[in-house]
């Protein structure tokens, strides 16, 4: 389900993005869910995307969104 990247979402999403094992400091990329995923490395040290308000609102399925992006990220 599609995610509207909005100044309400991007503020769900700064507590759980800006406290993830995984994320680091990107300045102002957040809502990964929405916008796709980041260029750059990331080591996979834990997902909260699973438990984040954002996520279960559009019932969207896995995360590490900030790795492999989100459905519309993913499909060509």
């Amino acid at each position: 389900m599609f995610v509207e990247n909005s100044p309400e979402n991007k503020s769900i999403c700064m507590q759980y993005c800006g406290t993830c094992p995984s994320y680091i400091d990107c300045g102002s990329k957040l809502l990964f869910c929405s916008r796709g995923n980041l260029n750059g490395k990331i080591e996979m040290k834990g997902c909260k995307c699973g438990m984040c308000p954002v996520s279960i609102q559009h019932r969207l399925d896995g995360g590490y969104y900030c790795i492999h992006g989100n459905l519309d990220t993913l499909v060509d």
